[in-house]
């Protein structure tokens, strides 16, 4: 583990971008889930990563500190009000971590970066979405870098347990050619009367009156972390016309 992610887990503070204070870390991942991204990061080896949201850099610390550099290696970190709300202190620790040869920050919303890099012919084969927590636009971010990432490759959203997000991870689950590769989080199973109770729901003539999640819970998914990492199987051959209810 790089020093500067080390003494950012260790003090819970990080240096300003001119290194002359400090700060409190707030809005970061824990070190569970920086754990399991640096997991599927060495087990992919990607060779371009992609990041929605900077903050102070703690994600993008524990990705590029797992990954292989080599010709062409690059991690691409989306984030508008990095300079701003976030005084530069993720870029800054990027930099002072040795990284700021690979990666690439983009200020800009992520619905815009996206877009410009999805028509530029951008193919990434790792991404990370933990930018603005609403239902739309997060599904705007898997959006855009479903139709960047590569066949195997893999997209993780933070703050799964989140509803808004909850909600995206089961139309990826409903909709796409994707399986759930890793969560980070709780991870229990249904008990009996749960499940008795989806037996009878699934045979109830008042099913059509149900919400989806009741009908068919997270866990008959395999949502049931934190955070979720999703591996992609192949290419959206949807229908044009296609739905399925999540």
């Amino acid at each position: 583990m790089n020093n500067v992610l080390s003494e950012i887990l260790e003090t819970g503070a990080a240096k300003t971008a001119n290194g002359s204070s400090t700060v409190k870390v707030h809005s970061a991942i824990s070190a569970s889930e920086g754990g399991l991204l640096q997991k599927l990061v060495r087990q992919l080896d990607p060779t371009i990563s992609l990041e929605i949201g900077l903050a102070y850099g703690i994600s993008a610390l524990f990705i590029c500190d797992a990954l292989n550099v080599r010709n062409g290696t690059q991690h691409i970190v989306i984030d508008p009000m990095q300079l701003t709300d976030w005084g530069g202190i993720g870029i800054a620790n990027l930099r002072r971590a040795g990284y700021g040869d690979i990666v690439r920050l983009i200020e800009a919303q992520s619905y815009r970066a996206l877009a410009e890099l999805e028509s530029s012919g951008q193919r990434i084969d790792f991404a990370f979405i933990d930018g603005w927590h609403t239902f739309d636009f997060t599904l705007v971010d898997l959006f855009f870098i479903d139709r960047m990432l590569n066949v195997g490759g893999v997209v993780a959203l933070d703050d799964a347990t989140w509803p808004a997000i909850r909600k995206v991870c089961r139309f990826v689950k409903a909709n796409l050619a994707y399986s759930v590769l890793g969560v980070d989080g709780s991870n229990c199973t249904p008990s009996p009367k749960r499940r008795i109770s989806e037996l009878l729901l699934r045979h109830s003539p008042f099913r059509r009156f149900l919400r989806p999640e009741v009908i068919a819970p997270d866990s008959n998914f395999g949502l049931t972390g934190g955070c979720i990492a999703f591996r992609k199987e192949a290419d959206d051959s949807r229908r044009w016309d296609h739905f399925v209810d999540f």
